[in-house]
């Protein structure tokens, strides 16, 4: 862009310096090429050397109009060139200034010239402004569309990497609990059993000794070795329920679970298809995919009048996929999304997941989770 900005000045330099020659007849060519080079000079040091300074402007200005005024022809056509300099480093009340100063000595310039010259330089100076303003628009648009997206594309570079952080916050939360649970079990393994385990090895041990010799005695020592085995069990059986969690939470978000649920309550059949190699979810995982069935399975069965709806649960190595099709009236696939499938998409982002929704065949809603499995965290 600079660089068209740059050829369109000069040319506009030369082939107004170039055609007056040809149109108007001078005392000395010699000395017109002399003041041409000078004045090209000029503009070359203002650009280079002085860019941003007004009085160097104001001296370019005043030069463009001596040319046009002595040499005539088409030099008011250089008048544009310097046009093209100033309109998009200037503030809006310095622009409309040196505007009208410029048409001021563009005028002055064409007082000799024929009113053809006058009415086309005028209007082509006018045209050349306004196309220059809104160039410099579309350019400050540009910037700030630019700017907006660098700062879009941060905040989701932010966001994501706040989402992995949260995601492996909750990895070590559930680690950490794991591991307090394991120490908590072995603490009460080593100091509630371990100990009634020794007790029980030593009284035995005593029974055997002062059996043959007081029988009734090391009988009741047998009977309290047995009685203490019993509460060695009791122990050991409550140790393993607390290591397995019970039906309920196990249940509480189950596909199958669900699947039970809503034929049950509705006139509609449900087929779960598990492919590839089932592996334990995480429950944040398990969550979402159940929330997303039965929202997936609501919709079919409020908006397309689905009589059949089939579940296909497949197991990836990173990830898991669960679609959701239903035999219901085909549904346009929505432009602005409810809030049951906003809901479902929010679900999903949170752990980077992704929602796809299908209109080809059957009505399909696609949930795509990545998966971080127990051991792969440890």
């Amino acid at each position: 862009m600079i660089n068209q900005l740059l050829l369109t000045r000069y040319l506009l330099l030369l082939v107004p310096a170039i055609a007056s020659m040809y149109l108007e007849t001078y005392i000395s060519n010699d000395t017109y090429a002399l003041f041409v080079l000078l004045f090209i000079g000029l503009t070359e040091i203002r650009r280079t050397r002085f860019p941003n300074t007004n009085w160097m402007l104001l001296l370019e200005i005043g030069c463009t109009g001596w040319m046009s005024y002595h040499f005539e022809g088409v030099w008011f056509l250089s008048f544009f060139s310097t046009l093209l300099t100033y309109v998009p480093k200037l503030n809006r009340q310095q622009q409309v200034g040196a505007i009208l100063l410029q048409l001021l000595v563009l005028n002055f310039s064409l007082q000799n010239q024929p009113s053809m010259y006058f009415i086309f330089a005028n209007v082509m100076f006018c045209t050349i402004a306004i196309l220059s303003f809104q160039l410099q628009r579309m350019k400050k648009n540009k910037d700030d569309v630019e700017l907006l997206y660098d700062q879009l594309r941060k905040q989701h570079y932010a966001l994501d990497e706040a989402r992995l952080q949260l995601m492996d916050y909750a990895r070590k939360v559930e680690n950490i609990a794991q591991t307090e649970e394991r120490n908590r079990i072995s603490h009460d393994l080593h100091d509630d059993l371990g100990h009634k385990l020794i007790r029980i090895k030593m009284m035995m041990e005593a029974s055997l000794t002062i059996l043959p010799s007081q029988p009734s005695k090391g009988t009741e020592m047998l009977r309290s070795v047995r009685d203490q085995l019993g509460e060695s069990m009791e122990l050991l059986r409550s140790t393993v329920r607390r290591l397995k969690p019970n039906k309920h939470s196990l249940q509480s978000y189950s596909l199958a679970k669900l699947i039970d649920e809503l034929t049950r309550e509705n006139a509609i059949d449900i087929e779960l298809d598990i492919q590839g190699m089932p592996y334990e979810l995480y429950p944040s995982l398990e969550y979402i995919l159940y929330r997303n069935a039965q929202e997936a399975i609501s919709n079919a069965i409020r908006h397309g009048a689905a009589t059949y709806v089939q579940i296909t649960l497949q197991y990836a190595a990173n990830q898991v996929t669960m679609g959701v099709s239903n035999n219901g009236i085909r549904q346009i696939e929505p432009t602005v999304k409810g809030l049951g499938l906003s809901g479902m998409e929010e679900r999903i982002k949170v752990i980077g997941g992704q929602l796809l929704i299908s209109n080809e065949q059957h009505f399909t809603v696609t949930t795509i989770l990545p998966t971080f499995r127990h051991n792969e965290a440890n």
